[in-house]
């Protein structure tokens, strides 16, 4: 097999930071995700509506 050359295309993630304890509880929370589903589905049926005429 060969090897991997030194510099590597994967992203470094380390480094990155960690989410709060509030964006945790939010991401977490049924409500707040069906709420954000609902905006989201509402948003979509009005692009495809404005497409259609």
């Amino acid at each position: 097999m060969s090897e991997t050359p030194a510099t590597s295309t994967v992203a470094d993630l380390s480094r990155s930071p960690l989410p709060t304890k509030k964006t945790l509880d939010r991401r977490q929370n049924v409500f707040i995700q069906f709420i954000r589903f609902v905006r989201f589905d509402l948003r979509i049926m009005r692009m495809v509506s404005k497409a259609h005429h």
